[in-house]
């Protein structure tokens, strides 16, 4: 071994990625080639990918032939189908119905609170004396 290859000493994970993703550097493709040990390191790590990828590959064509294996689903008697269709439709007018009302009661309400408050205002201000001075208006004798 040169000296060179001592300076890099063993693989760091960041290293055995490049080497992995076919990038390393020429001094790291150097290095693979003459330590035995990083050597098998990245056999090791190659070796466990592979079985990685073909559990998946396997476990996919499982999942695909118990996709093909689901039964379909019965389908429903035209009348029961039928039934459904007419309680969504019901359902559906007595939403809109119910839109239109709703909305007419809360404006009444909102009219008859308004002209309420509107009195109570107008007796507030046609008042001669405040509220707190109408004991000693009672006192005093008008004209």
């Amino acid at each position: 071994m040169n000296s060179r290859n001592y300076l890099l000493k063993h693989l760091s994970s960041e290293q055995v990625s490049e080497c992995i993703l076919g990038q390393p550097s020429p001094a790291l493709a150097q290095h693979v080639q003459d330590c035995p040990m990083c050597q098998a390191e990245l056999g090791n790590f190659r070796e466990a990918l592979g079985e990685f990828r073909g559990a998946v590959r396997a476990w996919s064509n499982d999942q695909a032939k118990a996709a093909l294996d689901i039964p379909a689903p019965v389908s429903q008697p035209r009348s029961i189908a039928s039934h459904q269709l007419a309680w969504a439709v019901l359902i559906a007018v007595v939403c809109v119905i119910a839109s239109f009302i709703m909305p007419r009661h809360g404006a009444e309400n909102a009219a008859a609170s308004d002209a309420v408050l509107l009195n109570q205002v107008d007796a507030q201000v046609s008042r001669t004396a405040p509220t707190s001075l109408e004991p000693l208006m009672k006192l005093v004798v008008q004209e």
